[in-house]
């Protein structure tokens, strides 16, 4: 079920609410009032679980998060009958599109968990100390992650910290400038960092997650200031990342093992299993919906000899639709999904080196990603020679290392090459999604973004 703003988002242990888009649905039959649902270490456990089946959702990471990425962008092709996919696809959205309104209401959705946790966990005296700190840290950076994606999406968006106890709560959002929402998201990563204690698994949030969403983060606002600081933070940040573990030894196929088994280069990553299902596969090959499928450019890009071709795109030998996407293929959808992975961060680390004019840093950084590709390493005054050559080379590997796995968009955005790249000069103002009808209707503070 897709929640609205305008929904009561309390529910952290029932699965839905009867009638939650209706305005006139106050109180939802099945849900658990905020001051029952977290009375001891085992609900606080419980709920946190259910922040993290929030993340789950086909209309987050089971699917709409891989997918609008690449969809609106240069990656993908609408091949199907879901109309409001081709509205994407040709960046031709309506206010109303149900892809992207099920994106941000399953993000909202999520982050009322994050902050049912944060506002309850403290107030519980019985749960251990270190397990509420564990507990809320995790919180934190769940709730950093949808922020994030909400303002690279969407840009300036409403920034709940506290749980929505009624419609009339989110009827009254109003829409938070960019660089607000930015710092709440690094005040929320600075919280993350102090309390998580969770070291090992990869499905959960860790220190080191956190601090890799952190260079994420600086990346992207970096992106839209040009600050000279930011991309150095994002650099010292990825350092840390990477310190003892910055060559990419996995084989690229292995990080989309269908059981999802660990590897090395797992940050963080949304768990699926047999029974909890993602979607991608259903949409991205011909045996299944077969809505979308890798562009003939994207296929193009890749250099003869590349390796992560053939785990990418995938020739179906049908002319109709010659192109199949290739990381996930599991029927049903059981690999796990990457949130940051260590490629990602490399890759980071090398344009804010680039970035800091540090061009031969930047050139050895991103040849760490060639490598794993089996492809010819670049030479600074050879393949590569000025800034914009090193910058245009970072954008490549970014594009095939990271595609289908919805980077795409929010990257030619941010280099500001999404109006060129997509032929749209007639319509600019589409560089951001638009905030859902629905809500701007019903929450009269919310205006919309240019263009619809």
């Amino acid at each position: 079920m897709r929640f609205s703003l305008r929904a009561s988002a309390t529910l952290l242990l029932a699965t839905g609410a009867a009638g939650c888009n209706d305005i006139l649905q106050t109180e939802p039959v099945t849900s658990i009032p905020q001051d029952q649902l977290i009375t001891d270490a085992a609900t606080a456990t419980a709920s946190l679980n259910g922040a993290y089946d929030a993340l789950q959702s086909g209309s987050y990471y089971g699917l709409s998060a891989l997918l609008v990425g690449d969809l609106a962008a240069d990656n993908a092709l609408w091949t199907g009958t879901f109309q409001y996919l081709g509205e994407m696809a040709t960046n031709r959205m309506q206010a109303d599109n149900p892809e992207i309104t099920g994106m941000w209401t399953a993000i909202y959705q999520q982050i009322d968990r994050d902050n049912v946790l944060i506002d309850r966990v403290p107030k519980v005296t019985t749960i251990p100390a270190s397990m509420r700190d564990d507990i809320m840290g995790q919180a934190y950076f769940m709730r950093a992650l949808g922020f994030h994606n909400l303002v690279k999406f969407w840009g300036a968006v409403p920034v709940p910290t506290k749980p929505v106890a009624a419609p009339s709560d989110a009827q009254k959002y109003t829409r938070a400038p960019v660089a607000e929402v930015y710092t709440q998201v690094l005040k929320d990563l600075d919280s993350a960092q102090a309390l998580i204690r969770q070291t090992t698994s990869t499905r959960y949030a860790t220190v080191i997650a956190a601090r890799a969403l952190r260079s994420r983060v600086l990346f992207y606002r970096a992106g839209l200031t040009n600050s000279q600081a930011d991309y150095q933070a994002a650099l010292d940040a990825a350092n840390q990342v990477l310190s003892g573990r910055d060559t990419l030894v996995v084989p690229f196929g292995n990080l989309f093992d269908a059981a999802g088994t660990n590897t090395t280069e797992d940050i963080f990553r949304i768990s699926y299993n047999a029974t909890e299902t993602n979607g991608i596969s259903n949409y991205y090959l011909r045996v299944g919906r077969g809505e979308v499928a890798p562009a003939p450019g994207l296929d193009a890009a890749f250099s003869a000899g590349d390796l992560r071709k053939a785990r990418t795109v995938a020739t179906t030998g049908v002319s109709a639709r010659p192109l199949d996407g290739a990381k996930y293929v599991a029927r049903p959808g059981t690999e796990h999904v990457h949130v940051i992975r260590l490629a990602e961060v490399v890759l980071i680390k090398a344009e804010a080196l680039a970035r800091l004019n540090r061009l031969p840093e930047a050139v050895a950084q991103y040849n760490k990603v060639r490598v794993r590709a089996g492809l010819v390493l670049h030479t600074l005054g050879s393949e590569v020679t000025t800034l914009e050559q090193v910058l245009s080379a970072i954008e490549t590997e970014r594009r095939l290392e990271l595609a289908l796995e919805g980077d795409r968009w929010a990257d030619l955005v941010r280099l500001g090459r999404a109006v060129a790249v997509k032929g749209i000069q007639d319509r600019v103002g589409q560089t951001l999604f638009p905030i859902p009808l629905r809500d701007t209707r019903t929450s009269l503070g919310l205006t919309q973004n240019p263009g619809y």
